[in-house]
């Protein structure tokens, strides 16, 4: 007696075989879907961390005050906003706490600089405007680079001014406020803002942050414990 394949079990294995034949081209874009969105993960997380380092330096390059150890808040020039200048001849602006060791500006008029007004000597926030892009390579071995990424990623920055104009009414009410990030103010305004293109892996993702003229109050100084 020989043995063979009943016709049933024929059929069976025709059904499977066409279902495991229709189910590949959606198995195959579920896995396009799943490496694109992993790419796109992986740009953003590399932009993320790019402003990340970046908002780590000061403001401006006349920010910071080496005698006092702490950033001072500047004076601005553009932007309308009469509001966020020194009151008079103080160093204070409307909301500053009139106290020692707060947010305020300098005692003289100290106003911010142009954007990479300093030659690029990385001290402040803008100096990275303009800089070669970083290039972050795939790690092709163990031993042949010191980050790991699926593919090469170009990380290009810019830094500019906003616009930032208030309007008020006579009685010191908030009438209007204009924040424009795509406008870039040639004099200095209250707003910087941060922008990295991340470019490769057919991805070509911009991530923007801003960051603030507002200063830093003084910490208490330090003293042994008791």
């Amino acid at each position: 007696m020989r043995s063979a394949m009943s016709l049933i079990e024929l059929v069976f294995t025709i059904v499977i075989m066409g279902i495991a034949v229709m189910s590949l081209p959606l198995i195959l874009t579920q896995v396009q879907r799943n490496d694109a969105f992993a790419m796109q993960q992986e740009a953003i997380l590399a932009a993320k961390a790019k402003i990340g380092d970046i908002l780590m330096y000061e403001w401006d390059e006349r920010s910071f005050n080496s005698t006092a150890q702490r950033s001072y808040v500047l004076d601005t020039t553009n932007g309308g906003d009469a509001e966020l200048r020194r009151v008079g001849i103080t160093n204070m602006r409307l909301g500053h706490i009139s106290a020692e060791n707060r947010r305020k500006f300098f005692d003289v008029n100290t106003t911010a600089s142009a954007i990479g007004a300093d030659a690029g000597d990385l001290d402040d926030v803008d100096d990275f405007n303009g800089l070669p892009p970083t290039t972050l390579v795939v790690t092709a071995g163990e031993d042949a680079g010191t980050l790991d990424y699926i593919f090469d990623l170009n990380l290009t920055t810019s830094i500019n001014y906003a616009e930032d104009n208030a309007t008020y009414s006579s009685n010191g009410t908030l009438n209007d406020f204009t924040f424009n990030p795509n406008n870039a103010p040639a004099t200095p305004t209250n707003i910087k803002v941060i922008s990295v293109t991340v470019s490769g892996g057919d991805q070509n993702i911009t991530l923007r942050a801003f960051t603030y003229n507002i200063g830093e109050s003084m910490l208490l100084p330090s003293r042994p414990y008791q």
